[in-house]
Order: C-alpha cells, then sequence, then structure tokens
C-alpha cells in the first residue's frame, strides 16, 4: 500500500523523470526503480496462485485500457490493497485500492493510460501484509498517449466535470460471483486527466496538469474502499467493483482531484444512475 511518503517518492520520480526474502521473478529495468518508491525493500511473491489478472495482449485503445484483477486467499487471510502499475508510463503507479474492511476476496476493473508498450502489473496485500504481484506484458499501436490531447470541446469537457455515473452490474455477464448478497457496480467519472504534457491545438500552449487524486466510495455510513489516483487513469476514468450489501440503501462517491476540486454524489444501491 503506498504511503504518504512513498507518494512523495513517486512524485518526485515522475518530475525528474519529466513526469514518472521471496522476490517475484518477474521485473524489469523500470520496475527496479519503481518499487523501492512504492513498496520499500517489502518481499513481493509470485501471485500467480493467489489472483488472476487480465490484460490485453496488445492494447486496442491505448487511451483507456481496462486491467481486471480477481483476488482471494484461500488459507482465511483477507485482501487489505490492490495496487495497479504501468510500468514504462511518466507516472507508472495507476492506482491504489484501499479496503476499509479486508475482505475475503475482491473483483476490480481499471481502464487506464499506456503511453508506449510495457509491463503492467498489480500488487494484491494480504492483511497479514504480504504482497504478491503477477505482471503481463501489453503491446502498443502507437507511442505518447499521455501527450494525446483530451477529446472533445473544451467548454463541454470544463461544464460536465465532475459528473459520474454508477452503473449496477449484478445479473450481467460482467459480474463475477455476484449473489443477491454481493453486488457488482461500475463507476464512471467525467474528468479530462490532463498529463501537463498535452498541448492545446489552438493556442499552442501545454494545459496545465489536472487529474483525480483520490475517490472514496462508502455504502451507507461504511467505507468500500479509497482509491489513489494518478494521471495513468484513463480520461474519464471507468472503475468496476463488487461489495457486499449491508442494507444501506445508498453509496456515497466523493472524488478530487490535484486542483483541490472535490465532487459529491449518492446512488441508489442495485439502481443505474
Amino acid at each position: 500500500m503506498v504511503q504518504q511518503g512513498q507518494r512523495v517518492a513517486l512524485a518526485a520520480i515522475a518530475a525528474a523523470l519529466c513526469l514518472i526474502g521471496a522476490d517475484c521473478a518477474l521485473a524489469g529495468p523500470a520496475w527496479d526503480d519503481i518499487r523501492p518508491a512504492a513498496f520499500g525493500d517489502r518481499a513481493i511473491q509470485d501471485g500467480g496462485e493467489v489472483f488472476t489478472f487480465k490484460a490485453p495482449y496488445r492494447a486496442e485503445d491505448q487511451r483507456a485500457m481496462p486491467l481486471t484483477v480477481e483476488a482471494a486467499f484461500r488459507d482465511g487471510r483477507k485482501v487489505k490493497s490492490v495496487t495497479f502499475v504501468v510500468d514504462e508510463n511518466p507516472m507508472p503507479v495507476a492506482a491504489a485500492f484501499r479496503f476499509a474492511d479486508d475482505r475475503d476476496r475482491t473483483n476490480l476493473t481499471v481502464n487506464v493510460r499506456l503511453d508506449r508498450a510495457s509491463p503492467v502489473r498489480v500488487i494484491v496485500e494480504a492483511s497479514d501484509g504480504a504482497l504478491y504481484m503477477v505482471e503481463k506484458f501489453v503491446k502498443a499501436s502507437g507511442l505518447g498517449v499521455c501527450a494525446a490531447p483530451p477529446i472533445g470541446d473544451e467548454r463541454e469537457i470544463a461544464r460536465t466535470m465532475g459528473q459520474m455515473q454508477v452503473t449496477d452490474l449484478t445479473g450481467s455477464d460482467k459480474a463475477a460471483g455476484a449473489t443477491r448478497f454481493r453486488r457488482n457496480a461500475s463507476l464512471d467519472i467525467r474528468h479530462p486527466q490532463n498529463t501537463g504534457m498535452q498541448m492545446n491545438q489552438i493556442t499552442l500552449l501545454y494545459i496545465p496538469h489536472r487529474y483525480i487524486t483520490a475517490i472514496e466510495v462508502r455504502q451507507g455510513d461504511a467505507k468500500l474502499f479509497d482509491l489513489e489516483g494518478s494521471m495513468t487513469l484513463s480520461e474519464n476514468p471507468h472503475l468496476a467493483f463488487d461489495y457486499q450489501v449491508n442494507g444501506a440503501g445508498q453509496l456515497h462517491v466523493t472524488v478530487k482531484d490535484t486542483s483541490n476540486a472535490t465532487w459529491e454524489q449518492a446512488f441508489a444501491v442495485g439502481s443505474d444512475s
């Protein structure tokens, strides 16, 4: 789990790059720098027997590439956090999910940018602090997605920024393991996720960076998870998650970005809104 000091270290690495025991055998030169900034000297074990990690062989859309993990421990330990990393992106740590109540299993999907061909990986933390990782290599069809200008009219982007939609996926083919007491939902957020490397095509000036840093999701008064974001999240971020029904009637979502803007919205559990 990425702590405050580690976030500072990662930000320093990103700026310097013009943004940017039982070890897992899968590694690479970029990961060798990312790992100590994100996880210190903690041992990271092979997670192939612990969870399933899905990533495309080649990204169909490098602006929004889905990464999915289904994790569960068979020995009674719980899932404490899940971190997604794209090694060759200028800001490699894409998203870190931290669960308020360690859960026996979790099913997560998040859309990320893929700047160029890169190893992508997910690191799952168990309730006893042990870390497990699976890595895949994803090919790309182009370069420089982090410098690609936002899609759409600038004024419309500003007007709709922060708008959200929650979709209930329970009963669909996307709802792995869903039951009447365990639901699956997706969250879509309107946000340009400006990287600071994009150029306004009219003024030819660089667009200042502005991206989502934090997402909190609650079911009633109970927190489901916190997500620590970065500019590696796709434009108009999309994520999907599962949760145990606790009887509360609403999901509450709070989103914050680098400009200190905050958006909040409530959604009825089990409805699309």
